[in-house]
């Protein structure tokens, strides 16, 4: 009892930790438009417990017609984990990310939410799966030395497995959202769907082909693995400067009296917005550091507004948001404490 007690925290510990700093990295990322954090723990959440619940119950569904169907060959632990695992968790992982592109549309901006609402239903599903297989191992008799292998192989090398592969779903979902074209709209997001089936069939049929090939299966789809999560990381990159070309949609809102000049260029410049959310809240407090960040959040969100506006031509609905964050920029200004002081970025901190 003891034992199984001191593995369970253990393995909470060793899991979780490494995936919340990941977490907060990928949040950290996200530079301008920050999500909702309990939009976050709703993606986080459904990872962890109805998807894997649903697949467990689909794959149980599915594994007695597919055994009768191939046997003891080869061919059925390759097809049970490299086609019907990845089949069924992927697609109730995805399913979240339909319903935040379908129902909470304003907090999908693009490519870097679809990544960040996607990695962290991975995240979510990696955590309940990695403690699962830590404690089976702990208690089939193998002891703390193969906990210790499994926690190397499941937290060293692929904790990053199950989010590099719902990022792919949420990558189509984030290119969907600004499409003129309604057929993108569902292709793109299929077009990730099935990008995150054939890496997670690929890492997934690696490993049931290890003793086949001499463990070479795993090395070259480790490295397939680990390829990908640098080609995440470009995208990110990528993604990120390609949203911050999006406030030359405030060059108007300056010329009318919107905003000004140097709110516009302190709400892109996330390294001046930082030290000047910091000055603000030495010499003001916390509550005039929030009404700060609420005004200037809500330039960004003008900027964001106004592309999405022109790039998916919303219309009239866009139009009224619009509108709105016009007026929230005016009334949020007129709260702020010594507008002349705060208000204005630090011309040596920019530099």
């Amino acid at each position: 009892m003891a034992t199984c007690l001191l593995g369970l925290v253990l393995s909470v510990l060793v899991t979780l930790i490494p995936s919340l700093i990941s977490m907060a990295i990928l949040w950290w990322l996200d530079r301008y438009e920050k999500e909702p954090l309990w939009l976050l723990g709703i993606a986080f959440f459904w990872g962890a417990v109805p998807t894997i619940g649903l697949s467990l119950v689909a794959q149980i569904v599915i594994d007695a017609p597919l055994a009768d169907a191939l046997g003891h060959s080869v061919l059925y632990p390759l097809a049970n984990l490299s086609l019907v695992a990845p089949l069924t968790e992927e697609t109730f992982k995805a399913l979240i990310l339909l319903l935040l592109f379908l129902f909470y549309r304003q907090e999908f901006d693009g490519m870097m939410d679809g990544i960040l609402y996607g990695a962290l239903v991975g995240f979510g599903f990696s955590v309940v799966e990695d403690v699962f297989y830590m404690m089976s191992s702990l208690m089939s008799g193998g002891g703390w030395a193969e906990w210790g292998i499994v926690v190397a192989l499941r937290v060293g090398l692929y904790n990053l497995n199950h989010s590099l592969f719902t990022a792919c779903t949420g990558i189509g979902f984030g290119l969907a959202r600004n499409q003129r074209a309604g057929w993108k709209r569902w292709v793109y997001p299929f077009g990730g769907w099935l990008a995150a089936l054939l890496l997670h069939g690929l890492h997934n049929a690696g490993t049931v082909l290890a003793e086949q090939t001499s463990g070479m299966s795993v090395l070259l789809f480790t490295a397939v693995d680990w390829m990908g999560v640098l080609g995440m990381l470009v995208l990110i990159l990528y993604s990120v400067q390609r949203e911050r070309r999006w406030f030359g949609e405030l060059e108007p809102e300056i010329a009318s009296g919107v905003v000004t000049a140097d709110e516009a260029r302190l709400a892109s410049t996330y390294r001046v917005r930082v030290a000047r959310g910091w000055a603000i809240f030495t010499q003001h407090g916390l509550r005039a550091t929030l009404r700060w960040s609420r005004f200037v959040q809500a330039i960004v969100d003008l900027a964001y507004k106004k592309h999405q506006r022109q790039a998916a031509q919303e219309g009239a609905a866009a139009e009224e948001r619009i509108s709105r964050l016009r007026e929230r920029i005016a009334r949020l200004r007129a709260e702020l404490p010594n507008v002349g002081e705060v208000g204005q970025p630090d011309r040596e901190t920019e530099q």
